[in-house]
């Protein structure tokens, strides 16, 4: 009976704690909570070498394994960090502002393009009417030149 209890605390020694918890890295709440968070812009960098990505999922399978739920873990970055702790901004009232900025911004530089395009369009016009001008005759174009001429000369 000795030899067996010792025999069975030998095999749990080698068993590793982590086999006991009830989440880890591939427990899909885990992957659901960790899907939602920006992590500080760490998020997208592999997890051997990112000691930012390392530590959000370490607390984060601790709190899972503490009995928190996952809307309670978002709810807890989300507290800490602002809307800025997820990926995607929320859907209430801050999330509605995040989401609309960016549809601010394209009609804006929509309005800016078309304020442009519609000023050079005049400006064109306003050339094009300057060049459709006639003279009644070639000596009235002749003292026409030699004035400014002279008024340009004065002035410069």
């Amino acid at each position: 009976m000795r030899r067996k209890a010792f025999l069975l605390l030998v095999i749990l020694l080698f068993i590793p704690i982590t086999a006991f918890a009830d989440y880890d890295y591939n427990s899909k709440e885990f992957q659901e909570v960790v899907s939602q968070l920006y992590m500080q812009g760490h998020a997208n960098d592999e997890l051997s070498t990112c000691k930012v990505k390392q530590m959000y999922y370490d607390e984060v399978t601790q709190m899972l394994n503490d009995g928190m739920k996952a809307d309670e873990i978002i709810q807890f970055y989300v507290d800490e960090y602002g809307q800025a702790a997820l990926k995607e901004p929320a859907t209430d009232k801050s999330g509605l502002i995040a989401w609309g900025m960016p549809v601010v911004g394209v009609l804006a530089g929509i309005a800016v393009v078309g304020f442009w395009l519609r000023k050079i369009k005049v400006k064109n016009k306003v050339e094009a009417k300057e060049q459709d001008l006639s003279w009644d005759s070639e000596l009235d174009k002749e003292i026409t030149a030699k004035i400014f001429e002279e008024e340009r000369r004065k002035h410069f």
